[in-house]
């Protein structure tokens, strides 16, 4: 009845998860939240559907049927009844230097035994700007060492939803729970 509620909720702290990825401390406490909204989505349809036989059926054979909502069911679990979720995390540092160059020409003109003829040197045309820092780019990207594919947390939280989100649709469809 609730899980439309749930899944709106879950994407509110994916949100802030995707703001977050260079907060550890940020990043982890919206992960935690995720886990707890997204797994309510399943509770609420298994709460749902528990009387009837063929809702259950339906309930047990759709969950079994998608890994990724084992995996995300068991990490909730884990970060519940065990101790909080810490992500693998890949830190990328870029380093960008600005480089000003400035040249002068020189031009001589000789005849055929070496005699000039002609000359001209140029100026620079501008006096070079004082070097600025470096800049740098931080990027984290976390990662569930234990999941089979090489997908990130990030991306791998979006599948999750998707096919959270069709559960709650067919099951609404098919008149198993209300949503």
């Amino acid at each position: 009845m609730n899980e439309k509620k749930k899944l709106e909720e879950s994407r509110y702290f994916l949100s802030k998860m995707e703001r977050a990825q260079d907060e550890t401390f940020e990043f982890k406490c919206n992960l935690s939240a995720f886990l707890s909204a997204s797994r309510s989505v399943l509770q609420y349809a298994h709460e749902e559907t528990k009387d009837t036989k063929s809702k259950v059926k339906w309930y047990e054979s759709t969950v079994s049927k998608e890994p990724i909502l084992k995996f995300f069911k068991d990490k909730r679990d884990i970060n519940i009844h065990q101790q909080p979720i810490s992500p693998s995390a890949k830190t990328t540092i870029g380093i960008h230097r600005t480089v000003n160059i400035s040249a002068s020409v020189s031009v001589v003109v000789k005849d055929k035994e070496g005699n000039i003829k002609s000359e001209y040197h140029s100026k620079p045309s501008q006096t070079p700007p004082k070097m600025k820092p470096p800049e740098t780019t931080k990027t984290v990207t976390y990662y569930f060492s234990d999941w089979t594919g090489d997908e990130d947390v990030i991306t791998l939280c979006k599948k999750y939803l998707d096919k959270l989100e069709k559960l709650v649709n067919d099951g609404i469809r098919q008149g198993h729970i209300l949503g």
